[in-house]
């Protein structure tokens, strides 16, 4: 056995399988995620089909279009059930429009057609809550469909290691120390909460580091003085959970979180406790696809010091 003061959780995540979504039709061969296929193109050598559909329109998706669309292949549609893009921006305009690949947003996968070989998939509209809109199915004709349905981190081991799990990110709470409600196990990255960036994991993962090394060499007081961080108005979930008022007295803190709804124009991400304004930052707009952040600094450290919890919220400017 190895023997440690503290542990960093860093397994990543896995993407969700055409199981987990319950897409109905038969069971050919031709339905891949769109890492799989990624690995297949990019390391093995292998195109997977000729005449693809993507569903969903997260990133790795969208960067699969373009790439399989490189590699002379046809890409037919990229659909997204939801009625707004998931991915990121940059990510749509330059792999989806710069190829002149369609994406068709409030649509899904009906039904998978074929029987040895996906022949076709039948698309169709859904309406708010995600039921299907009668008349509007399609039949688009391919040989593969990609899923590119969302990320589930990997926290098997957090949930047996007494860890508590948010359930809407999927991942452990933790602090801004990246530390859990086990003293001395810290995670860091896309265990956490899938990232849009591969900067801010590895920023996540030097400040997990740094955290467990100090609570390791026991330079961490054991007396912790938390409050919770709670999401506001359009806010799905905030990171960290919890506060630790003591850092926010040496250093800057920064909350990073998603919104529920695009608002396409001026906004505020605004922090406030007991209903009273600590600090906000604007922006010129939020989308579900890209991570916000807000940064807390010491000369809020009195204000947050005094507070029982901290809300976070964005709105119009």
């Amino acid at each position: 056995d190895i023997q440690s003061r503290a542990i960093v959780l860093a397994m990543g995540c896995r993407e969700r399988t055409r199981a987990q979504i319950r897409l109905p039709g038969t069971r050919p061969a031709g339905v891949y995620t769109a890492g799989t296929a990624q690995r297949w193109v990019n390391v093995e050598g292998y195109m997977p089909g000729n005449r693809y559909v993507v569903l969903g329109s997260g990133d790795i998706g969208m960067i699969m279009a373009r790439r399989l669309t490189l590699e002379g292949a046809k890409v037919e549609r990229v659909l997204e059930v939801m009625p707004f893009l998931t991915g990121l921006t940059r990510n749509y305009v330059q792999c989806l429009l710069d190829y002149d690949i369609t994406l068709q947003l409030s649509h899904t996968v009906n039904r998978i057609l074929g029987e040895k070989r996906v022949e076709a998939i039948e698309a169709v509209q859904v309406d708010e809550r995600w039921n299907p809109v009668p008349g509007t199915e399609e039949i688009i004709p391919c040989d593969t469909l990609l899923l590119s349905v969302g990320l589930i981190p990997e926290n098997e081991l957090s949930r047996k290691a007494g860890v508590r799990i948010d359930p809407i990110t999927a991942g452990p709470f933790v602090d801004n120390n990246f530390e859990t409600n086990v003293p001395g196990v810290f995670a860091a990255g896309n265990v956490v909460h899938v990232y849009d960036l591969v900067d801010w994991v590895t920023e996540a993962g030097f400040h997990a580091g740094k955290s467990a090394a100090a609570f390791a060499q026991r330079e961490r007081a054991r007396e912790r003085r938390h409050i919770p961080i709670l999401p506001g108005d359009n806010v799905r979930y905030v990171v960290p959970h919890e506060l630790d008022k003591d850092s926010l007295a040496q250093e800057e803190i920064h909350l990073q979180m998603r919104v529920k709804v695009p608002i396409d124009a001026l906004v505020w991400v605004e922090v406030r406790s007991n209903g009273n304004l600590v600090t906000r930052k604007a922006e010129p707009y939020a989308r579900p696809g890209e991570i916000l952040t807000v940064p807390l600094t010491p000369k809020q450290y009195d204000e947050v010091s005094r507070a029982a919890k901290l809300t976070v919220a964005v709105v119009k400017k």
